[in-house]
């Protein structure tokens, strides 16, 4: 009797541990850098939204998830509060454009990058936000990496 006691404290005290262990690795996981990641697909700015605004569901099959290394030209820089940026591609003349959130985690000199400059950047498609008024839509993608930049 007093051994299965023992057994019994010990087993419960083993999983314990191996939760927390478990609990303590999963919050602390980082995603993997997209600076060499391999890319499921290549392509442009103006493809990229001229697919998504045909058929955004077909789409979403394609690219949601996945890693793509795009080109195209800088419309505008945006960066938070919080020092995070986030550079829109597309035409100056377009309301619709490419918003990619850059990974933190790589420094990011905003600085170097004029308006209108061709880049080519890495990252993770995350989802399309339709035009429902007139206003433009927006493909998204995160943990972005700056590959390239050439300028005009």
């Amino acid at each position: 009797m007093k051994i299965n006691k023992i057994v019994l404290i010990v087993f419960v005290l083993a999983v314990a541990i191996a939760g927390y262990f478990y609990v303590t690795s999963e919050i602390n996981r980082k995603s993997p850098s997209m600076a060499n990641s391999p890319e499921d697909f290549v392509s442009n700015t103006t493809d990229l939204l001229d697919e998504y605004q045909t058929n955004p569901a077909e789409a979403d099959k394609k690219y949601l998830g996945k890693i793509i290394l795009l080109s195209g030209n800088i419309k505008s820089l945006e960066t938070s509060e919080k020092g995070f940026h986030t550079i829109v591609l597309g035409d100056s003349s377009s309301m619709s454009s490419v918003r990619c959130s850059m990974d933190n985690s790589i420094a990011l000199d905003v600085g170097v990058l004029p308006i209108g400059t061709a880049i080519v950047l890495r990252g993770e498609c995350t989802g399309f936000n339709p035009d429902d008024l007139g206003l433009g839509a927006d493909v998204v993608l995160n943990r972005g990496v700056l590959i390239k930049t050439k300028r005009k």
